[in-house]
């Protein structure tokens, strides 16, 4: 399955913000998202970022989640 996630590099933590289910994207956590953008500790910094993109399942864990902190399961 494909999402979508939003990942801050800096504390390595991601939200997923989609699922993709047939030809359609579905929301995914929305309400969990300001409160996703407002927890990030640089947030206030000029140049900060959050990594976004749509990744396979697979894909995914090899690069984040394996080293990285689900938002809402933390």
């Amino acid at each position: 399955m494909n999402r979508k996630y939003l990942v801050d590099t800096t504390t390595r933590e991601y939200l997923c913000v989609a699922l993709k289910k047939g030809l359609n994207w579905v929301d995914n956590n929305q309400k969990h998202l300001p409160t996703f953008i407002n927890s990030r500790p640089n947030k206030d910094h000029a140049n900060f970022e959050l990594l976004s993109g749509e990744f396979k399942d697979n894909s995914f864990f090899e690069k984040w989640i394996r080293n990285g902190t689900n938002f809402l399961l933390r």
